[in-house]
């Protein structure tokens, strides 16, 4: 069966090179003697079991994707760069747009461009978007659960952005990054990325976008989560109630949490192989709002496709998550 891939990562020697350029302790920054990224202090990840396969595209990369018949892979840059200080933000997140259209001129119709954007600069991010849609003819806008410290993309400075994306007729992919909450950076880079803190992050982003009503403003704005929607579909129905028996004169949302799965928001597959997490998530937002996500090579396409093979569905579920229903995004076969 067919399949197209919402979540495949790579690096561009750019972003590398821009990161190693920061001084050590000007967050984040890549130590090049240890090949290692420090996000904050104390949290940092080495790179050497993954460094290669996100530089590579057609020796492993493409050969995967053959083997599980993904035909298409929605390729986003791993994080690192799009919270820079702007005037290094904007060059690098341009080097990386540019070089992802030349690996998609190389492999016609297998690699689908996600846009890294200079967030920190909206009038420099929305002009870039434009660019790297209508030139390019890039699908997606990868950003992050937060932008530094106390900067969330719920935020009204950063709806503009948000409303081009809609314009457009893309969808934008809330991938995770490190949270800042210490609670979770104690322990490491897996307990504050990983393990939990992306997860945390992530929800907290998505919850208050709901409640900031961009959904409302912009309805037709079209966000995918990964991780099966950060453990949402599981925490979904008391969140609603608890919303709705204390309602605080800040929230903007005009419907219940639920209603926005499946028009506005999405989830992947992506980094979680728990078939009880399946179950639920299917459970509580439906099979249609469901779409295959690898996160390769952070995760193995191989581990993900096989797990999915072993969740309880039908022939016409599976049709529906590995492909069809990443139509409702403008993905095609």
């Amino acid at each position: 069966m067919k399949k197209i891939d919402l979540e495949n990562h790579f690096y561009d020697i750019s972003s590398v090179e821009a990161l190693q350029s920061r001084a050590k302790g000007d967050y984040p920054y890549w130590d090049k003697e240890t090949n290692t990224i420090h996000w904050l202090e104390g949290i940092a990840m080495c790179q050497d079991k993954f460094y290669e396969n996100l530089l590579d595209f057609a020796n492993i990369r493409l050969k995967i994707m053959d083997e599980l018949g993904i035909e298409k892979a929605v390729i986003s840059l791993a994080p690192g760069i799009e919270a820079l200080p702007p005037e290094e933000s904007r060059i690098a997140c341009k080097k990386a747009n540019d070089a992802l259209y030349k690996v998609m001129q190389e492999f016609p119709g297998r690699f689908l461009g996600s846009a890294i954007l200079p967030i920190l600069d909206v009038d420099a991010a929305v002009e870039e978007l434009e660019h790297c849609v209508k030139d390019y003819g890039f699908v997606m806008w990868q950003t992050h659960s937060n932008y530094g410290a106390g900067i969330d993309p719920d935020q009204k400075k950063f709806w503009p952005v948000w409303k081009k994306v809609a314009d457009l007729g893309i969808f934008a992919y809330l991938h995770p990054t490190v949270s800042h909450q210490p609670k979770f950076n104690e322990y490491g880079y897996a307990m504050a990325a990983p393990g939990l803190g992306f997860t945390i992050d992530t929800m907290g982003s998505i919850v208050r976008m709901i409640l900031s009503g961009i959904f409302d403003e912009i309805p037709d704005l079209k966000v995918v989560l990964g991780h099966f929607g950060e453990a949402l579909p599981f925490l979904m129905e008391r969140m609603e109630n608890r919303f709705s028996w204390l309602p605080n004169p800040k929230q903007k949302n005009k419907e219940q949490m639920g209603a926005y799965w499946g028009k506005n928001i999405f989830v992947t597959t992506s980094g979680n192989t728990s078939i009880p997490a399946f179950e639920c998530t299917r459970a509580a937002i439906g099979i249609d709002s469901i779409m295959l996500g690898t996160d390769y090579p952070f995760e193995h396409m191989e581990e993900c496709v096989g797990y999915l093979e072993t969740c309880p569905m039908t022939e016409e579920e599976k049709e529906k998550l590995y492909y069809k229903n990443a139509e409702k995004l403008g993905l095609y076969l």
